[in-house]
């Protein structure tokens, strides 16, 4: 037993130290010129290579299997994903990378007392670790991916009453600029998901960016396809001089459409769904309620 006691207080220190090493971040260069004395003299930087504890191949191959190099595709595939989620910070990508990995190292050490309780084989054991240090590294990933459908969900949900703003907005005379604004104001209490990205566009309009880059980045960060339907649509009447107004009522009207023709589908199907409960329980209910007395007089009629 104190065998098994030294190698879960060893497990225990070798996770924490991963962690530890995993989220201490060593200082920019312009933090440490910031922080460094106002000197004439030049400042020697030393050579990042001399203070790394790891290999640098190591390093960039692990950084590559796990997409924490910057500018990568596995890098933006992840920003994107956390940001269609709602995570569009700075340090998204290294949190959640952190949670999975110390989910992936936590999950065995925290189980392995009851796993060495059982006295199973070595096989089932190693079996069983790997399992857990899978289930650890997937179900961040799994939690990501409700969260992302959820946001989908609701930013499709009110996208139709922020096209029917716009269109008031933008018949009333108001650009479309001032019209995104307008909307994500008022919108900010019913629908904050869509608030939200229409005022990111809105401020990145506002920092100098051009129109057609601020609509793209809004279909990009929420990967709704009516989103980016729409933003295509505008960017083409933008860029076409079209009606701005008119597109706002089609693009709407074809919204409402397409959610009314969801809606039916689903009711037609209710009917079939609804096969099995009445088969599995009230079917079998009913026949109780019904033969139950027949079947009572039918065995006291045969007992006597």
């Amino acid at each position: 037993m104190a065998f098994y006691s030294m190698l879960f207080a060893l497990a225990v220190t070798l996770a924490v130290t991963c962690l530890i090493l995993f989220f201490c971040k060593e200082p920019s260069r312009i933090q440490q010129r910031l922080q460094a004395p106002l000197k004439w003299e030049p400042v020697l930087v030393q050579s990042d290579d001399s203070t790394r504890i790891l290999p640098s191949d190591l390093v960039k191959k692990v950084e590559e299997k796990l997409g924490l190099r910057r500018n990568s595709v596995k890098a933006q595939e992840m920003k994107r994903t956390l940001a269609r989620a709602g995570f569009s910070g700075e340090s998204a990508s290294a949190i959640y990378m952190g949670i999975k990995v110390g989910l992936a190292l936590a999950l065995p050490i925290l189980s392995l007392p009851l796993l060495l309780r059982l006295h199973l084989n070595p096989v089932f054991l190693i079996i069983a670790l790997y399992l857990l240090v899978l289930l650890g590294y997937l179900i961040p990933s799994l939690a990501l991916g409700h969260l992302m459908a959820g946001r989908k969900a609701q930013i499709r949900e009110s996208l139709p009453d922020a096209l029917d703003l716009m269109v008031v907005c933008v018949e009333a005379g108001q650009g479309l600029n001032a019209a995104i604004k307008r909307v994500g104001d008022d919108l900010r209490f019913n629908h904050p998901i869509l608030a939200q990205e229409l005022l990111k566009v809105n401020l990145e309009m506002n920092a100098g960016q051009e129109r057609e880059q601020a609509l793209r980045n809004l279909g990009e960060r929420t990967g709704v396809d009516e989103v980016i339907s729409l933003c295509n649509i505008l960017i083409q009447s933008d860029r076409f001089g079209t009606g701005i107004a008119t597109t706002l009522k089609v693009q709407s009207d074809a919204v409402r459409t397409a959610r009314r023709q969801k809606l039916e589908t689903l009711a037609a199907k209710t009917p079939v769904k609804l096969v099995f409960p009445l088969l599995l329980f009230i079917f079998p209910a009913i026949m109780v309620v019904i033969l139950g007395p027949a079947a009572i007089r039918i065995s006291e009629t045969i007992l006597k």
